[in-house]
C-alpha cells in the first residue's frame, strides 16, 4: 500500500507538472520583481525550455544592457535539508537519496553546497563545482539529537554561502516537514537575506509541514512551492525542479527610473507586465511634471532646456524693451531729470559695488593665516587682483558647478565633490601662474646679475645698476626690480627690499643673491666679484636641475598617466555604456568604491611623485 501511495503521488506530480509546462509552452511571463538593489532591477522570468529569452521591456521601451543567465545551464545552488527529530529514519533517507540524485543531474559547471538545520542550522559542505563533499555530507545526514527547526536561519546561511559569488544564477531548495521553532531570524529577514543574495528559493513542504511561510518565501524570491505528501515522492519533486530551472532565467539591468517612480516590466511584450514602485521618495515636482518624458527633464537634456529657456526669456525682455516708442523713452528721460521723486531717488547712497564689498572682505580677514598665504600667492602671481577675488571667484565656480549637477540629477557626494573642484580651481590657476612666473625669473636671473656685475665694475654703485635692469629688463625681473627701487625709495634699506623680493617669490636662487649682497653690506668687499660668483653658481645650478629633470621624465610622466587613466578609462566607459557605470554612482557600496578609488590614485600619484623629485 505505502508504495502504491508512493508512485500515485509521483504520477500526480509529474501530471501537475506536465499541465503547468503546457500552459506556459509558447510564452514567457516574469515571475518576480525585485528593485531592492535599486539602480539594478533583478527579474526571475519564466518560459518554454530551449526557448531564446525574447527583450525586455520598461514602461514599453525596450531594455538594454541585460545581464541574463538560465538556471539550468550555469548557476550556484544550495540544498537545505531538514535533519530535525521529526525526519528521523525513512523520511531523512529518502530526502538524502532525492538529493543525491539531484545533484548526479546537475551541470558540471555549477557550484553546489549543502546546508542542514535541525535546532541549528551549518553549511556541511563549500560552494564548489565537485560534489564530493556534498555527497559525503548527504549520506552522514543523522537527525538531531536537540528538538526544534531553524528554517528562517537556514535559508540565512544558505543565502550568506551565496553572496558575493560571481555566478549570476543563484538557488537554494529548502526541504522541511515541520515550522520554524528555533530560529533567530525571522521569516522577513530569511526573506531579506535571499533576496539581497538575489537567489531563487524553490521551497519542499513534506508531510504536513506548514506551508504558507514557505508559500510566501517562494514567491518572494520569483521560485515555486511544491508539496511532497510522502518521503518516496521526494525523487519527483526534485527532478521537476530540475525541469523548471531549464525553463527559469535569472534578468538583470539598471533602470532609468528614479526613485518613487512606478514602473511596468514586462517580456516579449512591451505592453502590459507587472508594476512595481521604486523604492525611495518621489522628488518634490509640479503636478503637471508627470506630462512630460522623464529623459527629458533629469540628467544633462534638462539642464540644457532650463538654461534654453532662460535664454528664450531674456531675449523676449531685451526685445520688448527695443520695441518700445521713442516718445515713451523720451518721457522715461525727461521724468528722470526734472521729477523731484526721481532726483531723490538718484541722489540716495548707493549700494556698495562688488570691489567694494571684497575690499572690506579682503581688510577683515588679512590677518589670517591661509588668508596671507593665498595673498603671498597673488603676489607671486604678479596678478592684478586680491585675494577676496580669488576666494570669491572659486566660491562662484563651484556654486555654479554644484547647482548645475544638482540640476542634473547627480548624486549629493558628487554634487559635493564639484563644488570643492570648483572652489579650488581659481587657486589653482593662481598657484600655475606663479610657478610660471618663477621659472621666468630664474630663466633670467643669471643674464641680470651679470648684467649688474657688469655695471658695477664701470663704476655704478648697486641702486643704479638695479635701476638699469628695471629700465631696459624684461617682465617678469623689471617689474620685480622696479619694486625693490619704490620700496627703498620709501624708505626701506636695498637689502632689506631684495630679501622681501625673495620671500614673495619664493626663488631658490634668488636667495643666494640676497644672501651674497646681504654679507658683503656687512663685510665688505667687492661687490661685483660677488654678483659674478654668484651668477655662476645660480647658471651651474640650473644646468643641473634641468639634467634631473631630463632623467626623471620617465617617472613623472609614468605617474601622470597611471593618475589619469583610470578617469579616461571610466569616461570613455560611461560614454560607451552609460548604463555599466550607474551602480557605481547610485549605491553605498560604489560610492565607498568610487572614494577608495581616488585616495588610492592619489597616494599613488604622491609617492610616485616624490620617488623622482630630486631637489637640485
Amino acid at each position: 500500500m505505502r508504495r502504491a501511495a508512493a508512485a500515485a503521488a509521483a504520477a500526480l506530480l509529474a501530471a501537475a507538472g506536465a499541465a503547468q509546462a503546457g500552459a506556459g509552452e509558447g510564452r514567457f511571463a516574469v515571475r518576480g520583481v525585485d528593485v531592492g538593489g535599486y539602480p539594478v532591477v533583478n527579474l526571475v522570468v519564466r518560459g518554454p525550455a530551449g526557448a531564446a529569452l525574447p527583450p525586455v521591456y520598461e514602461d514599453g521601451r525596450r531594455v538594454t544592457g541585460l545581464a541574463a543567465q538560465n538556471l539550468g545551464r550555469t548557476k550556484a545552488i544550495v540544498l537545505a535539508v531538514d535533519r530535525s527529530r521529526s525526519m528521523a529514519g525513512a523520511p531523512l533517507d529518502r530526502a538524502a537519496a532525492a538529493a543525491e540524485s539531484f545533484l548526479r543531474r546537475k551541470p558540471t559547471s555549477d557550484l553546489v553546497s549543502v546546508v542542514t538545520f535541525g535546532a541549528t542550522a551549518l553549511a556541511q559542505a563549500q560552494l564548489s563545482h565537485a560534489t564530493i563533499d556534498a555527497d559525503a555530507a548527504l549520506r552522514k545526514l543523522s537527525p538531531d539529537p536537540v528538538e526544534g527547526t531553524a528554517l528562517y536561519d537556514a535559508l540565512v546561511v544558505s543565502a550568506s554561502e551565496l553572496r558575493g559569488r560571481s555566478y549570476p544564477g543563484r538557488v537554494i531548495v529548502v526541504l522541511t516537514d515541520g515550522r520554524d521553532v528555533r530560529s533567530l531570524a525571522t521569516l522577513e529577514d530569511a526573506v531579506g537575506a535571499a533576496r539581497r543574495a538575489n537567489a531563487v528559493v524553490y521551497a519542499i513542504a513534506l508531510g504536513d509541514a506548514y506551508a504558507p511561510p514557505l508559500r510566501r518565501i517562494a514567491r518572494a524570491t520569483g521560485g515555486s512551492f511544491y508539496s511532497s505528501p510522502t518521503p518516496a515522492a521526494l525523487g519527483a519533486v526534485y527532478r521537476r525542479i530540475g525541469a523548471e530551472l531549464a525553463q527559469t532565467w535569472r534578468v538583470s539591468y539598471t533602470t532609468r527610473a528614479r526613485p518613487g517612480d512606478e514602473i511596468a516590466v514586462a517580456v516579449g511584450d512591451p505592453h502590459g507586465g507587472v508594476r512595481v514602485e521604486v523604492p525611495g521618495a518621489r522628488p518634490p515636482g509640479p503636478a503637471g511634471s508627470r506630462l512630460l518624458p522623464r529623459r527629458l527633464l533629469h540628467g544633462f537634456g534638462g539642464l540644457g532646456l532650463v538654461l534654453l529657456a532662460v535664454a528664450v526669456l531674456l531675449f523676449s525682455a531685451a526685445l520688448e524693451l527695443q520695441r518700445l516708442p521713442r516718445g515713451a523713452r523720451i518721457k522715461t528721460l525727461v521724468r528722470a531729470h526734472t521729477d523731484h521723486r526721481e532726483r531723490a531717488r538718484r541722489e540716495r547712497p548707493k549700494r556698495p559695488t562688488l570691489a567694494a564689498r571684497l575690499a572690506a572682505l579682503d581688510r577683515r580677514l588679512r590677518g589670517v593665516r591661509q588668508w596671507k598665504r593665498v595673498e603671498r600667492l597673488v603676489e607671486t602671481a604678479g596678478l592684478p587682483v586680491s585675494a577676496a577675488t580669488v576666494v570669491a571667484a572659486g566660491a562662484a565656480l563651484g556654486l555654479l558647478l554644484a547647482v548645475a549637477a544638482a540640476v542634473s540629477g547627480v548624486i549629493a557626494p558628487l554634487v559635493l565633490m564639484l563644488f570643492a573642484l570648483g572652489a579650488g580651481l581659481p587657486y589653482v590657476a593662481v598657484r600655475a601662474a606663479a610657478n610660471r612666473r618663477i621659472r621666468a625669473f630664474e630663466a633670467q636671473l643669471p643674464d641680470v646679475l651679470t648684467t649688474i656685475a657688469g655695471a658695477l665694475r664701470v663704476g655704478h654703485g648697486l641702486r643704479a645698476a638695479i635701476q638699469t635692469v628695471a629700465d631696459e629688463g624684461v617682465p617678469p625681473m623689471s617689474v620685480e626690480f622696479r619694486r625693490v627701487l619704490a620700496e627703498e625709495r620709501l624708505g626701506l634699506p636695498l637689502e632689506d627690499a631684495l630679501v622681501a623680493m625673495c620671500e614673495r617669490l619664493a626663488s631658490d636662487d634668488l636667495l643666494y643673491v640676497a644672501t651674497a649682497v646681504d654679507v658683503q653690506a656687512q663685510a665688505g668687499g667687492s661687490v661685483a666679484g660677488v654678483f659674478t660668483t654668484v651668477a655662476e653658481t645660480v647658471r651651474q645650478r640650473q644646468q643641473h636641475r634641468r639634467k634631473v629633470r631630463a632623467v626623471t621624465a620617465l617617472g613623472r610622466t609614468t605617474a601622470i598617466v597611471l593618475s589619469v587613466m583610470p578617469f579616461l578609462f571610466v569616461g570613455l566607459v560611461s560614454l560607451i555604456t552609460p548604463s555599466y557605470m550607474l551602480p557605481f554612482l547610485r549605491s553605498d557600496l560604489g560610492h565607498a568604491l568610487i572614494a577608495y578609488s581616488v585616495v588610492s590614485i592619489a597616494v599613488g600619484y604622491l609617492v610616485l611623485n616624490r620617488l623622482v623629485n630630486v631637489k637640485g
